[in-house]
């Protein structure tokens, strides 16, 4: 395993070398008790691409990843992908690698150095202590992978899938280039819209969208609810990044606050204030009401 402490435009080691110094063992820096700063499994190119099926993460085999850290100008989409897809079993979310196959064959002409899935950048189960605690907090950060990477995906025939609807939200919502629109995905993309147009949970109950647990339920409803009203004020893309990262890393912030927007959002609240104007969005979950510790 290695780690990028460099960010594009610097020259010299960053903060998160030092950080990384401080930690005794995997267990340590799983905790992150030791460490300031989020870290992020990543896989390399060569072990995604080498692999037959998707691989479930493992401390046995630290060399497929690299660490970046959640940081400005770590992760850029030229560099970094994230996976979208649905699981065909509980066990294993592509057991014939079919999924991949596809993945590999999309990504093999394209320039890209790492790539973060699910099943292989996060610790499954069965998780112990300090790999339960990494999975919660890389769960609680997974709105800034997505909003800072490549966005790759393969579906099967349409199923209403939250995670799956929340991820394609997320990307599209805080950046300007979009998605092409491809038979597997043009049904989400719709609903995206119908969002935008009517509200969150009156498309979520016209299509019978699911979600395997109700902690996380709530937590991608809220989540979907901010996109959807800044979506609709007249605000930059950048604006929406800057308000949705303080959102994913302000984890105890009750109140936000954006002077230059004319914006204050008390996220536990579910309220967003914007040029005197209240919005009402379902509020968020304190994170260990959301985190699904018992799956």
């Amino acid at each position: 395993m290695c780690l990028t402490t460099t960010p594009r435009g610097m020259a010299r080691p960053h903060i998160p070398t030092f950080a990384l110094q401080e930690c005794s063992s995997l267990d340590d820096f799983l905790t992150q008790g030791c460490v300031p700063l989020t870290f992020w499994f990543f896989q390399t190119r060569a072990a995604f691409t080498s692999q037959k099926r998707m691989e479930k993460w493992s401390r046995d085999r630290l060399d497929d990843y690299i660490l970046l850290p959640g940081l400005k100008n770590f992760v850029w989409r030229k560099d970094c992908f994230f996976v979208s897809h649905f699981w065909d079993s509980a066990n294993h979310p592509d057991p014939d690698g079919t999924c991949l196959r596809l993945h590999q064959k999309e990504l093999e002409p394209q320039s890209w150095a790492y790539i973060w899935v699910d099943w292989s950048c996060m610790p499954q189960e069965p998780r112990s202590v300090p790999e339960e605690r990494f999975f919660r907090r890389s769960l609680e950060t997974i709105s800034a992978i997505i909003r800072n990477c490549g966005f790759t995906y393969f579906y099967p025939p349409f199923k209403p899938r939250l995670w799956i609807l929340y991820e394609i939200a997320e990307y599209i919502l805080t950046c300007d280039g979009g998605l092409a629109v491809t038979p597997d995905i043009a049904l989400f993309l719709e609903h995206v819209d119908e969002m935008v147009a009517t509200s969150v949970q009156a498309t979520l109950e016209k299509y019978n969208y699911e979600c395997s647990y109700d902690g996380d339920r709530n937590y991608l409803t809220a989540w979907l609810e901010l996109l959807v009203i800044l979506k609709r004020l007249p605000m930059d893309v950048d604006v929406v990044r800057l308000v949705m990262d303080g959102i994913t890393w302000q984890v105890t912030a009750h109140t936000q606050t954006y002077p230059l927007a004319r914006m204050e959002i008390r996220k536990s609240e579910g309220l967003l204030v914007f040029d005197g104007r209240e919005y009402n969005f379902t509020p968020f979950p304190q994170y260990k009401d959301f985190v699904r510790l018992n799956e």
